[in-house]
């Protein structure tokens, strides 16, 4: 069955099988620099600053690293819906983020695919000799980047039969239409999410003279408004701020765009100018991506204001205001980075022990206030907390169900047992509040020696969940330590309030005090267990 003149089913299946190969190569690669980089590539991203030039330049290294730019976007909806990062500071990056991705075409464009086989075959040697993670991640970038180029080879070689059929080569023509080249690079790039992979696609054309420079270049401009697919579907269940993220993302592209449509033969003329060989069309479609995305940089960066507003307005505020839902980004996007999913669950475990932290203090006005509006926010806090909690443990449900080693299945768990264990102080809370609010206690008033202790649990609390997201057995031993060391504390305060009650003194209220000290008494023994997990992890994996 011929396709084509000359085209047949066998030519179709090789040509999806390169292109199979070619992807498989180019997230391999993905994964390979993702690796190496490990929590810098999210830790850059939340501290880019306020100027706008340092955040064009984060976003273009980023990118680079990642290859994908619309993974750079998703992170960072995530970290603004997170309240991690200002949706302000996050445009300069989604500019810079739109060079970054262009690397790959740069890449691709170097003709060296008659290499691959020895490339994989230098990436295979260091991955089986490699005793350290680190270098067989070095490794996993080599096979990448071979099976990058062999999939290229092998696409491209069975495209060349294409040359004799009239039909198709009309059919590419046709493309060089500005308008329906746009339109066609945006809904291929759209459909397999990756602007990487689709000029990939068209320069493997254009090495077997497929597709002429003019029609490449539409193609090139569709697949940055294409491109924007994904953001767009990252931040449909976010907060405003967060799809203002992805708002300008695509402002950002669709304007470059239809700036640059206008005058595509001028445009590629300049790219002629500068490229030394105009022969060499795989090089001149990698030129014009880049060319394009600075440009387009360059002429938006004085706008950021402006690009601001325009978000703004296109996505308005809220209207109902409540306290902000922790942001999860699909696990699918980031499934070839764990350690991303990782710093992401981390974010979001160390915003949920903030919010039982912030309980706790609450519960303290509440014991002696008896303020009911303080009960009330306590009560609605508790409901918030127990959304993120499912929400968390449903994230890293998700993590868990990924091919991981024996390191990251063991983190995801131990991240599983501390999320729990921070729920089990907060159900502590909530049902010694129902004793604790129908009486008087001398929380803060002769009791002084109570609230030291309480002050103490809370302290402790933070940094023993601390130790376990920063994994630190150190700092697990010495919040053991001084846990440890109060139990004495309350050993002292509970012979007080017993002996209160011996001698007769008011009963009630020193049988609340005796309440309050058992619910002291659970946090710190809930504490002590997260510091014995990270411990206990230890002696695990050293064995």
């Amino acid at each position: 069955m011929e396709i084509f003149a000359g085209f047949s089913f066998v030519s179709l299946v090789k040509v999806l099988g390169g292109l199979a190969v070619f992807l498989y190569g180019l997230d391999q690669m993905s994964v390979g620099l993702r690796k190496t980089a490990g929590n810098t590539l999210k830790l850059i991203l939340e501290k880019a600053t306020n100027n706008p030039f340092i955040g064009v330049l984060v976003g273009t290294v980023v990118t680079a690293v990642i290859q994908s730019s619309s993974a750079t976007t998703s992170i960072l909806i995530s970290l603004v819906q997170s309240q991690l990062m200002s949706f302000e500071r996050s445009i300069a990056v989604v500019l810079g983020a739109n060079i970054g991705t262009t690397v790959t075409a740069q890449i691709v464009a170097f003709k060296i695919t008659k290499w691959s086989l020895g490339i994989i075959a230098i990436g295979f040697l260091i991955y089986i000799l490699a005793q350290r993670t680190k270098t067989k991640n070095i490794a996993t970038i080599f096979l990448g980047l071979g099976f990058l180029f062999l999939g290229l080879e092998i696409m491209s070689h069975s495209m060349k039969v294409l040359r004799s059929s009239e039909f198709f080569l009309e059919l590419m023509q046709s493309l060089e239409h500005v308008g329906l080249g746009v339109l066609v690079g945006a809904i291929f790039t759209a459909l397999i999410q990756s602007s990487s992979a689709s000029i990939g696609i068209v320069i493997g054309m254009a090495m077997q003279g497929l597709v002429s420079l003019e029609a490449a270049v539409p193609l090139t401009l569709g697949a940055n408004i294409g491109t924007c697919i994904t953001a767009i579907l990252a931040s449909l269940n976010s907060n405003a701020a967060a799809k203002r993220v992805a708002a300008s993302h695509v402002i950002f592209n669709v304007g470059g765009v239809l700036l640059f449509a206008f005058w595509v033969p001028q445009f590629i003329d300049m790219v002629r100018s500068f490229t030394n060989n105009n022969d060499d069309i795989p090089r001149l479609i990698a030129n014009a991506q880049t060319s394009f995305n600075i440009i387009a940089t360059l002429i938006w960066f004085p706008f950021i204001k402006q690009l601001e507003t325009m978000a703004t307005w296109l996505i308005p505020e809220d209207k109902v205001k409540q306290r902000t839902k922790y942001f999860f980004p699909n696990v699918k996007d980031l499934s070839k980075s764990p350690e991303l999913l990782f710093v992401q669950s981390s974010d979001a475990i160390k915003q949920y022990k903030n919010t039982v932290k912030d309980m706790l203090w609450l519960s303290r006005e509440c014991f002696i206030q008896k303020d009911s509006k303080k009960i009330e926010e306590l009560v609605e806090l508790r409901r918030y907390q127990g959304e993120f909690r499912s929400d968390i443990l449903e994230f890293l449900s998700q993590i868990t169900k990924l091919k991981l080693d024996y390191e990251s299945v063991q983190k995801a768990l131990n991240q599983i047992s501390l999320v729990n264990a921070i729920e089990n102080i907060a159900y502590k809370l909530e049902t010694s509040l129902e004793i604790l609010q129908t009486g008087d206690t001398d929380f803060d008033q002769s009791f002084n020696a109570l609230e030291d202790y309480f002050l103490k649990t809370v302290r402790y609390y933070s940094k023993a969940s601390n130790a376990v997201l920063f994994d630190s057995i150190h700092s697990s031993q010495q919040i053991l330590e001084k846990l440890n060391s109060l139990r004495s504390v309350e050993e002292v305060l509970r012979n007080l309030s017993i002996d209160n009650i011996r001698n007769g003194k008011n009963y009630e209220k020193e049988k609340l005090n005796l309440c309050l000290l058992e619910f002291i008494r659970e946090v710190n023994s809930t504490s002590r267990r997260m510091c014995t997990i990270i411990k206990e992890d230890k002696k695990v994996t050293t064995v």
